[in-house]
């Protein structure tokens, strides 16, 4: 019994204990609500990325894209739940790795007529020790660090769609914010020019219909404005959202959004290509998941050898002593060669195989889709921007006659008007061409600023 005593002490000596993690909804909010970008942790993460430089003070005066994506990275649910998924798929490799355990038997009988003078006890002990023949385990361990390496990389790419989500969101919260500045002006110009019309509707020179227009053009200009506010509130919302934050964690907080007026940056398109076919990590997830098939497969030929079980042992036999060797457990391989499974893993290497050309081909489509999106947007940029020069010509023109008395104030105040739609039009160019820019950074799966950079 000695044998069995110390088998049963030294496996109590390894086991792990439970430990519960409660989960309560209300500390869960709490907890939410209470985060902001002053955190502590938050400080020591952003500095930990930026390898050990920090902005001159903290917090930031202002927060710039690069920071806010840090902070995103920091606390995004979505990023907590892929973190976790490749925890378990990294604890899969520590299991493909295991060897398997031996088996303990004490087999025990009693002899209710026994022979005179022998003993009434049969006891034995017995071990079942399975050795894994043809690499089976390599094979396990491969299949599982792979996978981990695809977990690793849908990480990146869940980091990459974070950022991404948060780049639109500032876009939209930068040219919401702009465009109602604008828009303001436009509302003060229209006043202007209904004060200016009715004047001239009370002195007899223009009719009704034309101070209506004005005024029907006013209330277009007023529901703008309160469109793009309310675009911008829902933007800093959404902003917020994707930080991980509350709502309110970012009232009084100045956002840095100079990168979407910066000039454009080079675009190699070779290069980009390049980028988008092999270093997109959905891409290179899908490479890892073909090896892990590659893997499975083989494992799966492998299982046509049998696994071979050694069973040393010893039995007391009703006084007689017999040591023992056997191989137990040895299967025949009679009714099938384990063709099945290795049928179904080659299809699955054939259907991995496929998600890799589908992963590429995706790429190419977004890319080259972005490509012409931002050609077009840049033709139209240039063409908003010549439109926008010639009004800015026949405003100075007007401005000359007015002060000269050629004009009166309503041709200029309606000059201004029309020079603040080409502002306006050129502004949702510019729009056009960030939104463009934002397509080819989500191709290739990097900022192009970092490209640029090169």
């Amino acid at each position: 019994m000695l044998p069995l005593v110390l088998c049963m002490l030294l496996s109590g000596c390894a086991v792990q204990r439970f430990v519960a993690m409660p989960l309560d909804a209300g500390t869960s909010a709490k907890a939410l609500a209470n985060r902001s970008l002053d955190a502590e942790d938050l400080r020591q993460y952003i500095q930990a990325g930026h390898q050990g430089s920090l902005p001159l003070e903290w917090p930031p005066r202002q927060w710039t894209l690069d920071l806010l994506t840090q902070v995103a990275f920091h606390f995004n649910p979505d990023l907590e739940a892929a973190r976790a998924k490749l925890a378990a798929a990294e604890a899969a490799v520590t299991t493909a790795r295991q060897v398997p355990n031996p088996t303990l038997q004490v087999p025990l009988q009693y002899a209710l007529n026994p022979k005179d003078g022998e003993s009434s006890w049969t006891l034995g002990l017995a071990l079942d020790v399975p050795i894994e023949t043809h690499g089976k385990r390599g094979f396990r361990e491969a299949v599982a660090s792979h996978q981990a390496t695809a977990a690793r990389l849908q990480l990146a790419s869940t980091g990459w769609d974070v950022r991404s989500r948060l780049r639109q969101q500032l876009l939209v919260l930068w040219a919401s914010t702009e465009k109602a500045r604008l828009l303001q002006q436009q509302v003060e110009l229209d006043q202007s020019l209904v004060a200016l019309l009715q004047r001239r509707l009370r002195e007899g020179y223009i009719s009704a219909r034309e101070v209506n227009q004005q005024q029907l053009a006013l209330i277009q200009s007023n529901t703008d404005l309160l469109n793009a506010r309310k675009e911008a509130r829902g933007a800093r919302i959404e902003v917020a959202g994707l930080l991980g934050l509350n709502s309110h964690a970012l009232d009084g907080i100045e956002l840095d959004l100079d990168e979407f007026v910066q000039p454009d940056p080079p675009l190699p398109a070779a290069e980009l290509k390049t980028l988008a076919l092999q270093n997109r990590a959905d891409v290179r997830a899908a490479l890892e998941g073909y090896e892990a098939s590659q893997s499975a497969l083989q494992l799966e030929v492998a299982k046509q050898y049998p696994d071979i079980h050694l069973g040393p042992g010893y039995t007391f036999d009703q006084g007689v002593r017999k040591p023992g060797f056997d191989f137990t457990g040895l299967e025949l391989p009679l009714f099938n060669r384990n063709e099945g499974p290795i049928a179904e893993a080659s299809a699955r290497r054939q259907e991995a195989a496929a998600g890799v050309r589908q992963a590429q081909t995706k790429a190419w489509t977004e890319l080259d889709g972005a490509m012409t999106a931002y050609r077009i947007a840049r033709d139209a940029l240039r063409e908003a921007d010549q439109q926008f020069l010639v009004q800015q010509d026949q405003l100075a023109g007007t401005r000359r006659a007015f002060k000269l008395g050629e004009d009166d104030r309503v041709s200029l105040e309606a000059n201004r008007k029309t020079e603040l739609s080409a502002r306006l039009a050129l502004f949702d160019a510019s729009l056009q061409v960030q939104q463009a820019l934002g397509r080819i950074e989500d191709a290739i799966q990097r900022p192009l600023a970092s490209e640029s950079k090169k």
